[in-house]
């Protein structure tokens, strides 16, 4: 009976939705400003990264030197980072769920608040580089 519980200890601490492997390394509102929709999301670091800026630059954002500073995120050896543009309202935070291969992001907080005009996210994260495939699907809308 001991044998089953250390195991069945094990198998829960390593089947998770991926709350432990990815961390919440900036969160920057971008506003309301046009062109933002639809932004694939982009791996910090990767040939994709320099484009990813020049449209949140060129879409005349809230934020551009926060949203450069959080871009300029540089993971550990140990982690990937991951950039997402997510529409929103007055959402005050989100979070990544790691499921199999793919990478989906979600906004958190400003429950009850009506949004004539939808506002834009940035949301940075770092996830553990062995928990993620070497190409992972990255969603561009959240669940």
């Amino acid at each position: 009976m001991r044998w089953i519980a250390i195991c069945l200890l094990l198998v829960v601490a390593s089947c998770g939705t991926g709350a432990a492997q990815a961390e919440l390394e900036a969160f920057t509102k971008l506003g309301s400003a046009g062109g933002l929709a639809g932004l694939a999301p982009v791996e910090l670091g990767t040939a994709g990264a320099p484009g990813f800026l020049r449209t949140l630059e060129q879409a005349k954002i809230a934020n551009p030197a926060e949203a450069r500073a959080a871009l300029a995120y540089a993971p550990p050896a140990d982690r990937r980072g991951f950039a997402f543009v997510l529409p929103g309202c007055a959402e005050d935070g989100a979070e990544l769920t790691v499921e199999g291969d793919t990478l989906t992001p979600e906004l958190t907080g400003g429950e009850n608040v009506n949004c004539a005009t939808a506002n834009y996210f940035l949301a940075v994260f770092s996830v553990e580089r062995d928990s993620i495939p070497a190409a992972p699907k990255l969603s561009k809308m959240p669940r």
